[in-house]
């Protein structure tokens, strides 16, 4: 929080200078009050109209003091907001994709809005207004001072005993919100779940099930949020009864000070005035004391996020070239399940085209996903170039994959094939041209707008387009997972072509089936079976 705070630095700058003109500003409003009402008095027109001037002009300086204050504090609110959201999605960016998919959806719009919410509001919002607050006191204070010693040590003693009441209660505060921010993570996450099997729930007649569990949630989230609600309430009820007692009793002692002939009228009318305005801040830090302490947990949570290395920071070694690729005795399973390989090992040079047939479940997805690095082995190592695949730096940008479910962005032809790096029309329409895509083989095809997931396309466009992008990519390795699955015969035989002829690099194609004769064009066949692993020429 420290460095989004100094990024923004000019803003409190600025605020403060306000803050200083409008507190003196206020300041003088009050001595013209005191030194209106004498003169009026004693019955000096002339000098009321002076001071009747003064007046207004004071006001008005305070006044447009306080608007450039709140204008350049909104200025540095968006700032923080800004920042905060930008921070939290660089770290989602920086996680590994097995650590990105690990981040629950109803945890990250918690975090994104709700817990970025209530850090900007209740933790940085704060900090121009501990600005605005620790001027004025400082102002105020000293023109007590000035005015009379007595009445300004008693205002100081009384009017601050509030400030401490947050404090008392800081541990059942911070208690209190965070069950509620853990319910409320708990309440979205069940949300999210609901809506994506949502045609699940429609086709077994369940929504009366589903509206219960809500329902109940929902008054979890309730009664967790009321419980903060409570101890917020007492803290601030307490607050504001010391207060006004406090501010009353200071009030009849300066009172006093006026029937002992110390004070005049337009004295006392001062210093009532200085101590009303002595009172905001002072409530005010108890105030801001009370929501910083029930956010600082959030703030630190945040905090700890955004300090998180990123993924793959720890490996050292730089390949410029890949000559092969080698799973040597790898052995894997998801968590407490049996074993998907067991001693899996094979090797794959450059410029050598292997083909992985088998079931759904058999392993083969799998074996490119530890390749990619989405998970460790449990034993084995796996090798590029001789040297371990964890220890490899950006990895990734070696490897090109085509996932059996494509993801296509809400964006132009152009940018899902070219994923924003500058490549020739020329090159793109060829390609297009020859996986069948005509439509598209134009410039304004290039420029056609592809909806979220590739709606408005059919299976075998994802398919084809999807392809086109990985092969575009043109990097050391490529993976193309399961092309085949869910498209027609004609889209399945052009795959299958465009997969024959490729050459260059190491290609891994991971299928349920592939044409015999067209097998001929790859180096190797590995074929898996219920964790065991077949290996084969072709």
């Amino acid at each position: 929080m420290k460095n989004i705070i100094k990024s923004h630095w000019k803003y409190l700058a600025i605020c403060l200078l306000f803050v200083f003109i409008a507190g003196f500003a206020g300041t003088y409003v009050q001595f013209l009050k005191g030194e209106l009402l004498d003169t009026a008095l004693d019955g000096i027109s002339a000098g009321v109209f002076r001071l009747a001037i003064a007046f207004f002009a004071a006001i008005a300086v305070e006044m447009i003091s306080f608007y450039g204050y709140d204008y350049f504090r909104g200025r540095f609110s968006v700032a923080n907001k800004k920042s905060l959201r930008s921070l939290y999605f660089d770290w989602l960016l920086m996680r590994s994709p097995v650590e990105a998919m690990a981040v629950q959806q109803g945890e990250f719009v918690a975090q994104y809005t709700d817990q970025i919410d209530q850090v900007n509001e209740s933790y940085l919002d704060n900090i121009p207004l501990l600005i605005e607050i620790s001027s004025k006191t400082l102002i105020v204070s000293a023109a007590l001072f000035w005015l009379d010693y007595r009445v300004a040590l008693l205002t100081l003693f009384l009017l601050t005993m509030p400030i401490y009441i947050p404090k008392l209660i800081e541990k059942r505060l911070q208690n209190a919100k965070n069950e509620s921010i853990d319910s409320f993570q708990k309440h979205l996450g069940n949300i999210v779940e609901w809506l994506s099997g949502f045609e699940l729930i429609k086709n077994y007649s369940i929504e009366k099930v589903i509206a219960r569990k809500f329902r109940e949630s929902n008054e979890e989230v309730s009664e967790k949020l009321f419980r903060f609600k409570k101890v917020t309430y007492l803290s601030k009820t307490i607050t504001a009864l010391l207060s006004y007692m406090s501010h009353f009793i200071v009030i009849v002692a300066t009172a006093a000070l006026v029937l002992n002939g110390d004070f005049s009228a337009g004295d006392f009318f001062i210093a009532v005035g200085l101590i009303d305005q002595l009172s905001y801040p002072i409530i005010a830090i108890s105030a801001y004391l009370q929501e910083y302490l029930s956010t600082k947990p959030v703030a630190k949570k945040l905090e700890s996020l955004f300090e998180q290395a990123p993924a793959g920071s720890e490996r050292t070694i730089e390949i410029s070239q890949i000559n092969s690729v080698a799973f040597r005795h790898v052995c894997f399973g998801y968590e407490d399940a049996s074993p998907i390989l067991k001693d899996f090992s094979l090797k794959v040079n450059a410029g050598e085209k292997c083909i992985i047939t088998g079931q759904s479940g058999s392993g083969k997805s799998t074996s490119m996903n530890l390749l990619l690095g989405y998970y460790e082995p449990q034993s084995g190592e796996i090798l590029i170039n001789d040297s371990n695949a964890f220890c490899v730096k950006q990895l990734n940008e070696k490897i090109a994959i085509m996932r059996q479910d494509p993801v296509l962005f809400n964006d132009t032809l152009r940018n899902n094939l070219t994923m924003y790096r500058d490549m020739c029309d020329d090159e793109l329409i060829a390609l297009l041209q020859k996986l069948n895509l005509h439509k598209f083989a134009t410039p304004e095809g290039l420029d056609s707008m592809i909806r979220e997931g590739g709606s408005n396309l059919s299976g075998g466009e994802r398919k084809r387009i999807a392809l086109a992008r990985t092969l575009l990519r043109k990097a050391p390795i490529t993976i193309v997972d399961e092309p085949l699955a869910n498209v027609d015969s004609e889209t399945a035989e052009k795959i299958e072509d465009i997969l024959t002829e490729l050459s260059g690099g190491i290609v891994f194609v991971i299928t349920h089936h592939f044409s015999d004769d067209k097998k001929k064009a790859f180096a190797k066949e590995f074929r898996f079976r219920h964790s065991h692993v077949e290996h084969g020429g072709i």
